[in-house]
C-alpha cells in the first residue's frame, strides 16, 4: 500500500492555527453575504450571540456528562465511553427538566443545583490534570490537516453562524422555523409563563412529550429570565434574547457534538470489521458528512429536536455493537436511550427503535433475544412513563392525539381525530409511497411538497454514499454480515416512514447514523491510499459545496441580512423598514390589549396577552358560529365576551386551510368572508410583496 511520508504533511500545532485560520476566513465570507448590515457589524453580532447565549447549552451539555456518570460501572472501560455518558446523562436531564417542571418545581435554584450539580461531577475527571495535559499534548502533536478535517471545522462554522439568525429568519424549507414559533419555541414561552409544564387544549403539540423543549425551560431558568419583558415580550427575549437564541446554539453544539462521536463510534465499527486497516480515516469522513449534510444543518441551527434523537441514536448504537458487554446490559442501556430520542420525538419509536433492535439482536443468538428484548422494553417504557402518565391526566388518552381506538378521543370530537389523522398520512398506494423516497413529486407546488424523502436537496448525495456504501459491504465476503444488518437497520424504518407517517423528507434525519455508517466503513476495503484519501477528499468537499451553496441562497440570497439586528427586528422593539406583522401589531395595539389570532399559530413574538389555536384544534370563534349560525354579529360579541380586544384574520392561511380540507365542519369560508365584512375598519392591513393581495388584517373590537 502507499502511504504517505511524515514529513509532508502539516501535524501538531501547524494543523490546529490551519484549521483556525481558515475557520475565521470562511466565517468572514460566510457572513458577508448578501445584503444588511456592514460585515464587521454582523461579526460582532456574531461573537456576542456566541458569548451571550451558548454558555447556558454548554453547561447544560456539562452537567448531562457529569450526571450520566452513573452509568461508568457499566461502560467504564468502553471505547467510546464518553459518548455514552452524555447519552445516559442528556436522557436523565432531559427527563428531570421535564418532570421538575410537570410538578411545577423547575425554577432557577433546581436548575442550578441539577446543571451545577452535574458539572461538579464532570469535573472530577480532571483530578488528573498533568495527565490529561499529557494526553491533550500528545493529541495535538498528531493531529494532522485534512480535507476532511477541514471539511468538518467549516461545517461547525456554517452552522453556528446560521444558528445566530433569530428564530424566524432562516431557512426557506421550514417557511421561516414555522414549527419552532408555533411549538417548539411556543410552548416552552407558554409554560415559563405558567410556571409549569402541562398540555395546552389550543396547542395539540403540547401533548408530544415535548422533553427537548423542558430543557429550553431549564435554560430560562439558569438565566433567571422573567416572565415577561417591561413591554408584555417573553422572557425569552431578555438580555439580548439570551435564552432564546441558547435554543438554537443547543442543537448547533449538540450537532457538533454529534459529529464527534459519530466520528469515534464509526472508529469503534471499523476496528471491529477491519482490525488491520486505518480507521482515523473513516472516521473523519463520517464527522464531516455528519456536520455538511444540509439536513443536518438545518435541523443544528433552529430551536427544532431532530438533532436531540440523532444524537442518542448513535450514542445507542455505540453501545449495541460493543459485544464486550453482556447482552441484557447493553439492551437496558440501549433502551433508555432510544426511549429518551423518543421523548424528544415520538417518531423515533418507529424511525430508530427497529434499527437499533436490529443491530443489537445480530450481535446476540437467537436463544438468547428473550431477556434482552424483555429488559429493553422496560427500559424504554420507564422513561417514556412520565409523559404517559401526564398525557393521561390531562386527556384520558395516554397518547394523545394517537391510539384513539384503544385509549378514547379525550378532549377532541372523532371529526378532530379524522382531520388530524388524514393530515399527518399519505394516501397513495404502496408503489407511490416507495416513489416518494427517490422520486420527485411532479404534482407538488412547493419544495416541501415536490421534494420528499431522499430527493430533498438538503439531503445532499448524503443517502446515496450510504447506499453505495451499504450495497459495497453486502457484496463483501469480510464485511457482509455489517453490511445485511445496516440493509435492514435501514429497510424496517424506511417501511415505517412510508406507511405511518406523511412522507415528509425532515422525518427521515434520524437514519442518517446508518446512512453514514456503511459510506465511511466501506473505504477500508479500496486498498491503494491515494485512491481512498481522494475519494475521502471528494465526498467531504462535495457534501461541504452543496451545503454552503443551499446556506448562500436562504432568504432570496441574503440569508445573514437580521444577524447584527437580532430578534427584536420581530418584536418592534427596533425599528426597520418592512417590519414583521408581529412587530407592527405590538407597536399598534395597546399592552393591556388582548390579541386573538385566527388562522395563525405563531404568536411566539407577540406581547402577552395573546390567544390561537392550531388548526386541529377547537378554534375560539366555533361554538360561536354553531351556537348563532347566520348571525355574524353575535360572533363578534361573543369574541369580546370571552376577552378579546384585538382580532388579527390570516387570509393567506385560512385559504391553505380551506384547500387542505382542514378547515372544522362548522367553519365555512363563505360563512367567514359575510362576518369580516360585518366588522370595523381594519386598523392595519398587511399585502403580499407585491402588494396585490391582502394576507392578514388586524380588526379592533372594543375601544382600548
Amino acid at each position: 500500500m502507499q502511504t504517505t511520508q511524515p514529513t509532508t504533511r502539516i501535524i501538531g500545532s501547524r494543523a490546529l492555527i490551519g484549521y483556525f485560520l481558515i475557520a475565521i476566513v470562511f466565517l468572514c465570507l460566510l457572513i458577508s453575504a448578501g445584503s444588511g448590515g456592514a460585515t464587521v457589524d454582523r461579526i460582532i453580532a456574531f461573537w456576542f450571540i456566541l458569548l451571550n447565549s451558548s454558555w447556558i447549552p454548554i453547561l447544560y451539555l456539562i452537567g448531562s456528562l457529569g450526571v450520566g456518570r452513573i452509568a461508568r460501572p457499566w461502560i467504564y472501560d468502553h471505547a467510546s465511553r464518553w459518548v455514552i455518558e452524555l447519552g445516559i446523562g442528556l436522557t436523565l436531564t432531559l427527563s428531570l427538566s421535564h418532570a421538575l417542571g410537570l410538578m411545577g418545581w423547575l425554577h432557577p435554584i433546581n436548575a442550578w443545583i441539577i446543571t451545577g450539580g452535574g458539572c461538579l461531577l464532570a469535573l472530577t475527571d480532571l483530578r488528573n490534570v498533568p495527565d490529561k495535559l499529557d494526553l491533550l499534548n500528545h493529541r495535538v502533536g498528531q493531529l494532522a490537516f485534512s480535507i476532511p478535517g477541514a471539511c468538518f471545522v467549516l461545517g461547525c462554522v456554517l452552522v453556528l453562524a446560521m444558528s445566530s439568525n433569530p428564530p424566524g429568519a432562516s431557512w426557506d424549507s421550514e417557511f421561516g422555523s414555522y414549527d419552532a414559533l408555533s411549538y417548539h419555541l411556543e410552548l416552552p414561552r407558554e409554560w415559563h409563563e405558567l410556571g409549569s409544564i402541562w398540555p395546552s387544549e389550543h396547542n395539540v403539540y403540547s401533548f408530544l412529550p415535548g422533553y427537548f423543549e423542558a430543557a429550553y425551560l431549564h435554560f430560562a431558568q439558569l438565566s433567571n429570565a422573567p416572565k415577561a419583558t417591561a413591554s408584555g415580550i417573553s422572557g425569552f427575549m431578555d438580555s439580548n434574547a439570551r435564552v432564546l437564541m441558547s435554543t438554537q446554539l443547543f442543537s448547533a453544539i449538540l450537532l457538533i457534538v454529534s459529529a464527534l462521536a459519530i466520528g469515534r463510534v464509526t472508529r469503534q465499527a471499523c476496528k471491529q470489521l477491519f482490525p488491520d486497516a486505518d480507521s482515523s480515516s473513516p472516521a473523519l469522513c463520517a464527522q464531516a458528512l455528519m456536520m455538511c449534510t444540509p439536513w443536518m444543518i438545518v435541523v443544528g441551527s433552529l430551536a427544532y429536536n431532530e438533532i436531540g434523537v440523532v444524537f442518542l441514536g448513535i450514542c445507542a448504537f455505540s453501545i449495541a455493537i460493543d459485544q464486550a458487554r453482556s447482552p441484557s446490559c447493553r439492551a437496558m442501556i440501549a433502551a433508555v436511550l432510544v426511549g429518551g430520542a423518543c421523548s424528544i420525538k415520538p417518531t423515533a419509536l418507529f424511525l430508530l427503535a427497529p434499527s437499533v433492535g436490529v443491530v443489537l439482536l445480530a450481535s446476540i443468538p437467537i436463544k438468547h433475544w428473550l431477556k434482552p428484548i424483555l429488559l429493553g422494553s422496560l427500559g424504554g417504557l420507564v422513561t417514556l412513563l412520565p409523559w404517559l402518565i401526564r398525557n393521561h391526566l390531562a386527556s384520558g388518552s395516554i397518547v394523545f392525539p394517537q391510539g384513539t381506538s384503544l385509549f378514547g378521543l379525550g378532549h377532541w370530537s372523532a371529526d378532530q381525530h379524522a382531520l388530524y389523522q388524514s393530515a399527518h398520512q399519505f394516501s397513495g398506494s404502496l408503489l407511490d409511497r416507495f416513489m416518494m423516497l427517490i422520486v420527485p413529486d411532479q404534482t407538488g407546488s412547493t419544495h416541501v411538497s415536490r421534494f420528499r424523502g431522499w430527493t430533498n436537496l438538503q439531503w445532499s448525495l448524503t443517502p446515496w454514499f450510504g447506499l453505495l456504501g451499504c450495497i459495497t459491504l453486502v457484496l463483501n465476503r469480510r464485511a457482509h454480515k455489517a453490511g445485511v444488518v445496516i440493509a435492514i437497520g435501514l429497510s424496517l424504518p424506511i417501511v415505517a416512514w412510508m406507511m405511518l407517517t406523511h412522507l415528509q423528507s425532515r422525518f427521515l434525519i434520524p437514519l442518517i447514523p446508518l446512512l453514514i455508517a456503511p459510506c465511511v466503513l466501506a473505504l477500508p476495503l479500496i486498498r491503494a491510499d491515494r485512491i481512498r484519501n481522494q475519494l475521502i477528499a471528494g465526498i467531504t468537499l462535495s457534501t461541504l459545496a452543496w451545503a454552503t451553496l443551499l446556506t448562500l441562497n436562504q432568504s432570496l440570497g441574503n440569508p445573514f441580512m437580521l444577524v447584527d439586528l437580532g430578534a427584536d427586528v420581530f418584536t418592534g422593539e427596533l425599528e426597520v423598514g418592512n417590519e414583521p406583522w408581529t412587530a407592527t401589531l405590538n407597536n399598534i395595539t395597546e399592552p393591556s390589549e388582548t390579541i386573538y389570532l385566527l388562522g395563525d399559530a405563531t404568536p411566539f413574538y407577540l406581547r402577552s396577552p395573546n390567544l390561537y389555536n392550531t388548526v386541529y384544534d377547537r378554534w375560539l370563534i366555533e361554538e360561536s358560529i354553531e351556537n348563532s349560525p347566520g348571525d355574524p354579529t353575535s360572533w363578534t360579541d361573543d369574541l369580546v365576551t370571552q376577552g378579546v380586544d384585538i382580532i388579527v384574520i390570516s387570509f393567506s392561511e385560512i385559504s391553505r386551510f380551506s384547500q387542505s380540507g382542514w378547515l372544522p365542519e362548522s367553519i365555512d369560508p363563505d360563512a367567514l368572508i359575510h362576518w369580516i365584512e360585518s366588522l370595523p375598519e381594519p386598523i392595519y392591513v398587511w399585502h403580499t410583496p407585491t402588494g396585490n393581495a391582502p394576507i392578514r388584517a388586524a380588526y379592533r373590537l372594543r375601544k382600548p
